[in-house]
Formats: structure tokens, sequence, C-alpha cells
């Protein structure tokens, strides 16, 4: 063996003790109606990035997931934005917030649908302010979504531009109509 390829296999074996390993999921575990978790993510930048796993444990109907990122303020702390997703077991995106320095999600209310039980992630994804660090606050919280029906002044609004747009067709007819 010569010189070179015993440094070349002694760099690469530093270098593998070394390497940055990816950044691992938390795992909160099951989630039910009423459950929380928190955490705090920290970087000295220029990025930060934590993801989460779950699993709800829906025995009511319908859930939905309460997210948010606060990022602190301060003469040694600051982040430009943060985004938080989330997505089912099939990497589906379900719905997604950005922030300067405050994302928050409510799943019912961006989709309309409790989320059933099963697994899900949340990705928080950011960027540091230069020349500071990151400290975001991260909370989690699965809520029973209530299935709230459509109020009757809805369905009348809708019930009114219907009858508008009959009556515009009608009159389009008439004046394409020969006299």
């Amino acid at each position: 063996m010569t010189r070179i390829t015993a440094w070349l296999i002694g760099i690469l074996a530093v270098g593998s003790v070394f390497a940055v390993q990816p950044a691992q999921a938390v795992n909160i575990g099951t989630l039910s109606s009423g459950s929380h978790f928190s955490d705090v993510i920290t970087s000295n930048g220029p990025t930060f990035s934590q993801d989460y796993n779950f699993h709800l444990n829906n025995t009511i109907g319908g859930l939905t997931i309460l997210a948010t990122g606060f990022g602190q303020t301060h003469p040694g702390f600051g982040i430009s934005s943060v985004t938080l997703d989330l997505f089912d077991a099939t990497n589906t995106l379900i719905t997604s917030a950005t922030g300067a320095t405050l994302a928050s999600l409510d799943s019912f209310n961006a989709t309309g649908l409790g989320l059933q039980g099963g697994d899900y992630l949340l990705t928080i994804f950011g960027n540091v302010t230069p020349t500071k660090k990151a400290f975001v606050s991260v909370s989690i919280a699965a809520n029973a979504s209530s299935v709230v029906p459509i109020p009757a002044a809805i369905l009348m609004s809708l019930t009114g531009l219907s009858a508008l747009g009959g009556l515009a067709l009608r009159r389009r007819h008439k004046e394409d109509s020969p006299t």
C-alpha cells in the first residue's frame, strides 16, 4: 500500500467520525384530543429546521392540529422567516404557514376537514437573521374539530347569486334572439 492510499484512507476515516449526521425527527408519540407538546429550536444559522413525528389517537371524529413557531427577538437573537408544514403518513402536504418571526396553523381552519387517527409529520424550517442566533419556541396541540354548519346567510347569498346569474342568462338570451 502506498503512502497516498494510506493517507486517503486516514482522511476518510477521520472525516466519517466528524461527518454531520442529518437531523433526526423528534418522535412526540401519540396526541389525543386536548394534549400538547412544546419544544425549543436553537441554531447559530444561517438556517434552522426540525421535524416532529406524531400519531393522532382519534376516536371522536375529527381533530385539528394547532401549531406555532415563534422566534425570539432580542439583540442576540432573530429569525427572518419560519415555515410550518403539516404532512400525512403518505407525505401529502395538508397545510402550510409562513411568517417573519411567527407562523401558526390550524389544520381544520385551513382545510375544513378534521384529521383522522394516524401518523403525521410537522416540519419547521426558517432563516436566521445574519449575525444573530435562532431561538424558536414550538408548540403543537391536538383539539377536537367541530364541523360548523354553513350559516343560513351564506346559503341565502348563494341562492341570490344563482338567481341573479339566471336572470343575466335570460336577459342575454332575449338580447340574442331576433324580434
